[in-house]
């Protein structure tokens, strides 16, 4: 009976994933297809304003996926006394795959937060060479 409640939660699982896969991949692309594309150009202001805007964006598509993917009840049949119970498997929420699919298919926001780091860095290693500077004085 073991055995069939694992097979039970590796096929809730499976189909999870693959649901998942799609609608973050679907609202991934778009959300990253209706933002302004990356410009190593822009001021920092105008890049940190699309990457907040981005983000809240992100958050909402989030949101959707996940309610539109929990509506979909499980495509398998259970047998009755099976010690399964079904939408208790950790890809039942879909964290993990809505992660991976996000963080691959936005990709004008990771070059616009690396753009945003670079900026930030050599920010801090020009105050870090003016302190020092005036150390030395």
């Amino acid at each position: 009976m073991a055995g069939l409640t694992r097979i039970y939660n590796i096929l809730e699982s499976i189909q999870y994933g693959i649901l998942y896969l799609i609608a973050a991949f679907i609202g991934g692309v778009s959300l990253d297809f209706v933002f302004p594309h990356f410009d190593p150009h822009k001021p920092v202001e105008e890049v940190r304003r699309e990457v907040i805007y981005q983000c809240i964006a992100l958050v909402l598509v989030v949101i959707l996926v996940r309610t539109t993917v929990k509506q979909v009840p499980v495509l398998f049949p259970i047998p009755r006394g099976a010690g399964y119970i079904p939408y208790k498997t950790a890809e039942f929420n879909g964290e993990m795959m809505m992660g991976f699919v996000f963080l691959g298919c936005q990709l004008n926001l990771i070059q616009k937060l690396d753009l945003l780091a670079e900026r930030l860095y050599t920010w801090i290693f020009n105050e870090e060479r003016k302190v020092n500077n005036h150390k030395k004085i």
